[in-house]
């Protein structure tokens, strides 16, 4: 029998908010630092709420929990995708897409979770989890660096 630990499950949810680098272009798509903070934080709002539901109900087998990462990857993705959209000002790139990075191997990790979960090798899923949960610190510490507050909260996904 396949048995996600409790304290675990709430991991995929700290890493959600790794996310691929935002692009170095200049121009005037660039936002405010006040802005970046606003709508950053937004996304990860939605992502935690989007977390909290997914993860209402602890997995019973390796089949849920595959099926519940596979959506945890999915929001994950999408928030991503919704701040490398953002265009920092050029002071905060370095920094935030040294963050989007960190998001980003969280996802792998994910998906290495939600491979071995589909495997039914709860060893290897649970590596995968504590992989996300050990790399959330640093997260927390890159999203704080750009001012984001709700990306570095330690309840979320960041």
């Amino acid at each position: 029998m396949f048995r996600a630990r409790p304290s675990v499950l709430v991991v995929p949810a700290i890493a959600l908010l790794a996310i691929h680098g935002a692009g170095c272009d200049g121009g005037s798509d660039r936002i405010s630092a006040a802005e970046l903070v606003q709508k950053g934080d937004e996304i990860c709002g939605k992502e935690r709420e989007s977390f909290a539901r997914i993860q209402s109900n602890p997995p019973a087998n390796a089949s849920v929990a595959a099926a519940q990462t596979a959506e945890l990857i999915k929001v994950t993705r999408d928030a991503n995708s919704q701040l490398r959209d953002l265009k920092p000002p050029e002071e905060l790139q370095a920094a935030y897409d040294r963050y989007l990075e960190t998001r980003e191997r969280a996802v792998d990790q994910m998906e290495r979770g939600r491979d071995a979960a589909e495997d039914r090798n709860s060893a290897v899923y649970g590596a995968a989890q504590a992989a996300v949960a050990r790399d959330a610190p640093q997260r927390r510490k890159l999203a704080q660096a750009v001012g984001l507050k709700v990306c570095s909260s330690s309840t979320a996904t960041a």
